[in-house]
């Protein structure tokens, strides 16, 4: 009897420890997508380029994570979520090196082409396995969990570099010899964790692969409206602290600069723990409306140039985030099968990264026409229409549905809870 109270201990023990090892390879890998942003000042007077540039440097890191999205999001339900990562970490790897010797635009474009696919190819197999490594099977746990992770990470990216930068020598360099040590961890990690995808049949086809089940999709459209909504609120202000600091306020410290982008993401992660109790209908819903009201003050700040107020729409705008991702997630989590799970997820974050870059891409455009605060506003105008809609679609469709019976999985002998007691409260 004791023997077996030992086993079980242990197996739970090694379940916990596997279970926080891939939230944090999912931190890391999200970390090397925001590396760059407190930088571009910098690359900007060595190198010599305007905005433009930046914004084109910037799509090419939103080009690669939507490819990565669209055509491998669901490679690792074919071939496991290790073999994937691995790659992953060795991509972003690739693209590190290639920061380190970037000397013109074109390597800057090629190191963002690389970062991004690390990141699009990590966001979906990570949150995947996160989910299948929960050692209770608690899917809205295990969503809190890999939500917080990938904005925490998206949050020391910044945070990191802005404090090496102004502190270290190398300010462009240093940062990214530290980022290869984090990837060995992370290979490290990927090690010792367990192999969760199930009904593995070998098979790559490299066509779009983020297909959402029939049932699934009116749900789908709620969470994806919801992230997109989210993310491109999150992209413009990631896109405009750095200005809004510089030009504005006349801040010239970058750890100051990185802290300030830190706080969006430190607020997401915040409200993704306040709102883990939460149904995800309203955790959802709640988030929309205050991510609306964040957008005003947002918008206001820009306006009068008020730096309160920029501060309090951030930290506003990341809890109003935290809420969506957590509820849009929890909800995917909750209805879609073990063997489709990395191509949902996948498709998820794919409406939220055309969130992220999309809409900051205009803007880069358009201030080269109308100036960024107009272009700011218009998007944003745009984007109080997605929200409102975003919010009606939430309110109909989330926790209308039972959840499936989920399948035992070979890899480990454990079976998440066949919890079909019926609609969400």
């Amino acid at each position: 009897m004791a023997s077996g109270a030992t086993r079980s201990s242990t197996h739970s023990g090694r379940s916990r420890a596997a279970y926080s090892l891939m939230a944090g390879v999912l931190l890391l890998m999200m970390l090397g997508g925001t590396i760059p942003a407190p930088l571009y000042g910098l690359y900007r007077q060595q190198i010599g380029f305007g905005e433009l540039k930046i914004t084109i440097v910037f799509a090419a890191y939103a080009g690669g994570t939507l490819l990565a999205l669209l055509f491998l999001g669901g490679i690792s339900d074919h071939i496991g979520r290790k073999k994937v990562l691995a790659g992953t970490v060795v991509v972003a790897a690739a693209s590190t090196v290639v920061f380190l010797v970037a000397s013109a635009v074109p390597l800057l474009i090629v190191a963002r082409v690389l970062s991004g696919i690390a990141v699009g190819l990590a966001t979906g197999t990570a949150t995947a396995a996160i989910a299948e490594l929960h050692p209770r099977g608690d899917q809205d746990a295990a969503a809190v969990v890999a939500s917080g992770a990938n904005l925490t990470g998206l949050g020391l990216g910044p945070l990191l570099a802005g404090a090496l930068a102004q502190y270290v020598p190398g300010p462009t360099t240093t940062v990214f010899w530290v980022y290869l040590g984090l990837l060995l961890l992370a290979a490290c990690a990927l090690v010792v964790v367990p192999e969760t995808a199930v009904g593995r049949d070998g098979v790559v086809v490299l066509t779009p692969d983020v297909g959402v089940p029939a049932d699934l999709r009116s749900v789908m459209a709620g969470a994806a409206l919801g992230i997109f909504a989210a993310f491109t609120l999150l992209g413009l202000f990631s896109s405009l602290t750095p200005t809004f600091l510089t030009d504005g306020f006349g801040v010239r410290n970058l750890a100051v600069v990185g802290a300030v982008s830190f706080l969006i993401f430190a607020a997401g992660a915040i409200g993704q723990a306040v709102s883990a109790r939460l149904p995800s209908r309203r955790s959802a819903a709640t988030g929309l409306v205050l991510l609306l009201l964040g957008l005003a003050a947002l918008d206001s700040a820009l306006v009068i140039t008020a730096l309160w107020l920029f501060l309090l729409a951030t930290v506003a705008s990341g809890v109003a985030i935290g809420f969506i991702f957590r509820g849009g997630l929890a909800e995917l989590n909750r209805l879609v099968s073990a063997d489709r799970r990395a191509a949902v997820v996948s498709a998820f974050f794919l409406a939220g990264y055309l969130g992220m870059s999309v809409p900051v891409v205009v803007i880069g455009v358009g201030s080269e026409l109308t100036g960024t605060v107009t272009s700011t506003l218009l998007v944003s105008a745009l984007l109080a229409v997605v929200i409102v809609v975003a919010l009606g679609v939430v309110l109909r469709t989330f926790g209308a549905r039972t959840r499936p019976v989920r399948p035992r999985a070979p890899s480990d002998g454990r079976a998440f809870p066949a919890d079909d007691s019926g609609t969400e409260p």
